[in-house]
């Protein structure tokens, strides 16, 4: 391996891989997690070898081990004999009491039993004397071949027990240079006008709806309105509501539904035609054309409170003047986070490209599985046809099994980097979040604490504890040049980088509309009366709470 300047020291190969954009990391790292072969403290002991078994080790390549093992008879003599022990100890046979049953009558009752026993417990010994003595970690229990010749060939007494054991290991990397790497670091300056877009949204946040009167309908305007739809004249179920609030521009509805409205003035009545796909969820209108009829009752519009020193007040902030401070030095903060975030994931992705990994297959084959199905989900979320989602299954299972190699590779560098570097999560790394989550959220620090320390959360955390502070170690020595961008070159320069938008530039946008395409007629839209179109309302107690710039 590399020495990587002063760190000549021997590093673990045996990582966990990071989740793909799928996954989380703590899903993968149980995937990856060392199989609990060993015996758990308080359980029997393990088993002492009269005679050492002997391995015939193959490496198959590709993480995958083929191990011929052969345990010698005195073993099986030894454990059978404790095994009888005990047996007749606790054993209760009919015409005995406990612990006086003849030892004969035990082995004629109990031999088949106990010699199925005896070999599964030599298989287990010999598969944790080997992973000790090979320094192995195994991903998971090993695959146990030749048995079953051995019960069909009834062994004779004094053969010696053969078997070969099947299984992976965790992926394994030869570390390139980590040390010294040469990054660039995109930076953009925070301008007046951007300070001035962020306190435009705080703004509109605060914004009240209040009715109007005469005004013809926009996007942005709340409409609430009654509507009832008929397919061929008859009614439909689902197909009507009364005083629903609809927000325009949202795209909840179908486009002929937004369209008749925008332009209608309160107390009209507008018509409009609806053809619900062949492929639609409901399968009572799939296919068919829908006349719809809706009342616009009421008309709302936001009304965005003026920029003054008492609505700065309102939004958490002592005048005009700290709330442009603040926002600004946020806005600062958020810029030099995503263009740290930018620069790490540029030195793991240079870091990867001069190290050599070894990946187990079937780990490849069961992440990039994960992938598929979710990705899967988001296009019927999305409402692409079963027929395209089949056509485009090559695609979707070549970019997962990419998706599923990069992510393994990042996570594995990262850990045997903080093994070189003697990187640990600490118990101070969740106090310290557990304070931050306090003050971000308002908890108490028990409460924080309480949710941190829950089982899956916590790993999840540990996962990201030590990948921060692994990449903070990787700049911590890495040449680091800033290219100073405008806003528009540095978004496009954290959408570029960003992973969770890796393999999803098609779909861009398109979940985000056609997935929220839910047609006026479906029941679960109007059952949510009260609900819809009133989560941007200034009134409502968390969001007059949250100041904070979009």
């Amino acid at each position: 391996m590399t020495d990587n300047e002063s760190n000549d020291t021997n590093q673990n190969t045996d990582a966990e891989p990071e989740a793909p954009a799928a996954q989380t990391s703590t899903e993968v790292a149980a995937e990856t997690a060392p199989a609990e072969t060993a015996v758990e403290e308080g359980e029997e002991k393990e088993f002492e070898f009269v005679e050492d078994p002997v391995f015939d080790v193959e490496y198959k390549g590709d993480c995958t081990y083929e191990v011929k093992v052969t345990v010698s008879p005195p073993n099986e003599v030894k454990l059978s004999e404790d095994l009888f022990e005990e047996l007749r100890k606790d054993a209760e046979v009919p015409g005995f009491r406990r612990g006086r049953v003849p030892r004969k009558l035990i082995e004629r009752k109990f031999g088949k039993a106990v010699r199925g026993d005896v070999e599964l417990k030599l298989v287990n010994a010999a598969f944790q004397r080997l992973i000790k003595d090979k320094t192995l970690s195994p991903l998971g229990p090993p695959d146990v071949e030749g048995l079953e010749k051995e019960r069909e060939a009834e062994r004779k007494p004094g053969e010696p027990l053969a078997f070969t054991l099947k299984f992976e290991v965790r992926p394994r990397v030869e570390l390139g240079k980590y040390r010294g790497i040469e990054v660039e670091r995109p930076v953009f300056k925070v301008e007046d006008k951007d300070i001035d877009e962020a306190i435009a949204n705080i703004r509109s946040r605060f914004g009240v709806y209040e009715t109007v009167e005469n005004g013809e309908a926009r996007d942005g305007d709340q409409a609430v309105i009654d509507f009832k739809g008929a397919i061929a004249g008859e009614e439909f179920p689902g197909g009507a509501a009364n005083d629903y609030p609809y927000i325009l521009g949202t795209k909840r509805f179908f486009p002929e539904f937004e369209q008749a409205l925008l332009g209608a003035k309160p107390g009209q009545t507008v018509q409009c035609e609806v053809h619900f796909p062949d492929d639609y969820s409901a399968p009572h209108v799939r296919g068919k054309k829908a006349d719809f009829e809706i009342h616009l009752k009421e008309l709302k519009r936001r009304n965005v409170p003026e920029l003054t020193d008492e609505f700065a007040k309102q939004a958490g902030y002592q005048s005009v003047d700290d709330m442009r401070g603040k926002v600004g030095e946020r806005l600062r903060e958020t810029a030099s986070n995503e263009g740290n975030s930018i620069a790490e994931e540029r030195a793991l992705k240079t870091i990867i490209e001069s190290s050599t990994f070894e990946i187990p297959k079937s780990l490849i084959e069961k992440i990039a599985h994960g992938g598929v199905s979710e990705r899967v989900q988001e296009l019927v979320r999305a409402r692409v046809s079963a027929a395209e989602i089949e056509e485009r299954m090559p695609e979707l299972q070549a970019t997962a099994q990419q998706n599923a190699v990069n992510s393994i590779k990042s996570w594995t560098a990262l850990q045997e980097i903080a093994e070189a570097e003697g990187i640990e999560v600490t118990d101070e790394d969740f106090e310290h979040e557990a304070q931050a989550i306090s003050q971000r959220s308002g908890a108490t620090l028990e409460a924080a604490a309480q949710y941190m320390g829950e089982e899956e959360r916590r790993d999840r955390y540990a996962m990201r504890f030590l990948q921060a502070k692994t990449l903070r170690a990787v700049m911590g020595h890495a040449t680091i040049t800033d290219k100073e961008l405008t806003p528009e070159e540095f978004k496009k320069e954290v959408e570029a980088d960003s992973s969770k938008e890796a393999g999803k530039a098609e779909e861009a946008g398109k979940a985000e509309e056609a997935g929220k395409a839910e047609e006026a007629g479906k029941a679960e839209e109007a059952g949510k009366a009260e609900e819809a179109g009133k989560a941007e309302e200034a009134g409502k107690a968390e969001e007059a709470g949250k100041a904070e710039e979009a």
